[in-house]
């Protein structure tokens, strides 16, 4: 069996090294806004003014750059060949 990338690893990596701007719906209809600070299998850490917040991924709907475009590029269009 190959190992394929982790589409929400390599998105979370992403926003997390370009410092990019997101907002985090919540399942509950709850909008977070700041900047992922890191995260891990569970959870995520979002940086908003002066603090951080702890938002487990369970109660994430949707994570969405603020720009609505996102940074990078998408893991399945490599352009390494």
């Amino acid at each position: 069996m190959t190992t394929h990338p982790c589409v929400q690893d390599d998105f979370l990596q992403t926003l997390v090294k370009d410092q990019t701007t997101v907002n985090v719906f919540l399942v509950n209809g709850i909008r977070l806004s700041g900047q992922l600070a890191g995260f891990d299998q569970f959870a995520v850490l979002l940086e908003s003014g002066p603090g951080v917040q702890l938002v487990f991924k369970h109660a994430i709907s949707t994570v969405m750059p603020v720009d609505g475009r996102g940074s990078g590029t998408r893991p399945d269009r490599r352009t390494d060949g």
